[in-house]
């Protein structure tokens, strides 16, 4: 079966998608958004220590050692935001949005941080990279998608107001148990026939992170939280 090697380079598009506590996509007007106001997604995975077993014998030499496998408790994701949208800062926290008094639709104008709220939201967060080293012609683009499929208890972290570009940073952590099956989005093309498809196989239950190189496009990047219709 042949392999398919990238090197990797530039982060092109990031997408949040509400879900429940369950890790179930949640249909709505403010479902999912896209964006490429991103500084940086760093990854960091986090493991429980080994058990290790050390017993000597009477004559205090090693009798018996070994150490178990180490066992992935999540992975944490810092999010480095320099475009200041609302409404991502709220899928990803849970905390509330603010709005005008404009007629007969409010504007989205910002946000407050709530003590209640904070953590409480549940989201997946999808990642596009670009393939460097491409062919320039016409024709099937490849990229890197990274799914993250269920993300939980968001932090806010620090923030300068300064003679500089103002960015907002926060992390959470990937949690089992994901609903997220093969998704609500065409994220890859049938081998054969060509045709954007969603995931070839449903997220499995403790899977933490899904990676594989597509070809579909990336979606376009729209400020603010738009519609989300499952199919």
């Amino acid at each position: 079966m042949p392999t398919v090697c990238t090197t990797q380079a530039r982060g092109r598009r990031m997408r949040l998608t509400r879900l429940d506590e369950c890790g179930v996509p949640v249909e709505g007007p403010t479902g999912q958004l896209v964006t490429s106001g991103y500084v940086s997604v760093t990854s960091t995975p986090t493991y429980e220590d080994p058990e290790e077993i050390n017993q000597p014998n009477a004559n205090g030499d090693t009798c018996i050692r070994d150490r178990g496998d180490p066992t992935l408790s999540w992975i944490e994701n810092e999010i480095v935001m320099c475009l200041i949208d609302p409404d991502a800062f709220n899928i990803i926290t849970g905390n509330p949005l603010v709005v005008d008094d404009a007629s007969p639709t409010a504007n989205t104008v910002g946000f407050r941080i709530d003590d209640l709220l904070t953590g409480t939201a549940s989201f997946a967060l999808e990642l596009w990279t670009g393939v460097t080293g491409q062919p320039c012609a016409a024709g099937e683009v490849q990229l890197g998608y990274w799914l993250y499929p269920f993300m939980v208890q968001a932090q806010v972290g620090e923030y300068v107001v300064e003679n500089g570009a103002l960015t907002l940073t926060m992390t959470a952590r990937t949690q089992a148990g994901s609903g997220w099956g093969v998704g609500p989005y065409n994220v890859r093309a049938d081998a054969t026939l060509g045709t954007p498809e969603p995931l070839l196989t449903a997220i499995g239950a403790n899977t933490h992170l899904h990676y594989e190189v597509v070809t579909v496009p990336a979606p376009a990047a729209v400020c603010g939280a738009q519609e989300l219709v499952i199919p």
